[in-house]
């Protein structure tokens, strides 16, 4: 009997360390990838990290237009921003166009028509602020202040407005850019 028991807490042994090494394993796995998900850009007192391999750039690929409600919940763009100084800093974002990708693809005749591009930005739980893309001035979608060692969320969304003439599954496509722009204002 006391072979049987002696055997049994072995087992539970062993099987309570793998049990703990496939936890540790899984984990590092799992932090590893979504490490280099994770695209960092940085300004001199600003870290802007975006949350997934496509880092900055915005791709529509399809002509679908969609309603409001669809689009805020079609596929996200994440940043964080983080202020490494010890005063407040002015920063803005915007959208520009990727006039490098457009020139390399050859595809300028084929871009979706900024008037029916809309998209959304909100920070954490805020409610969703909605543009059109021919609203921007100069690609400007907002400017804020980050206090010192702060961090902000955000959360974009693009779609192709209900209201559009153009059919659904044209051969259109935009390729733009989120940019974070440090505009190196501190306010005391």
């Amino acid at each position: 009997m006391r072979d049987i028991l002696k055997y049994r807490k072995k087992e539970l042994i062993i099987i309570t360390i793998i049990l703990l090494f496939a936890i540790f394993g899984t984990r590092y796995i799992y932090y590893k990838f979504e490490d280099k998900r994770n695209i960092d850009y940085n300004t001199k007192d600003l870290d802007i990290t975006f949350h997934s391999s496509d880092g900055d750039l915005v791709n529509i690929l399809k002509v679908t237009p969609v309603t409001d409600s669809v689009g805020v919940s079609s596929k996200a763009y994440k940043f964080t921003i983080k202020n490494n100084t010890q005063s407040s800093i002015r920063y803005s974002v915007h959208i520009n166009n990727n006039i490098d990708l457009v020139e390399k693809d050859d595809c300028g005749e084929y871009q979706i028509p900024p008037n029916i591009i809309k998209f959304s930005i909100h920070e954490n739980d805020e409610k969703n602020q909605i543009y059109t893309l021919a609203d921007l001035i100069d690609g400007k979608v907002l400017s804020r202040i980050i206090k010192a060692n702060e961090k902000k969320e955000y959360t974009m969304r693009f779609w192709i407005s209900n209201n559009s003439t153009v059919p659904t599954g044209a051969f259109l496509h935009y390729h733009g850019l989120i940019d974070v722009v440090d505009e190196g204002v501190n306010i005391a």
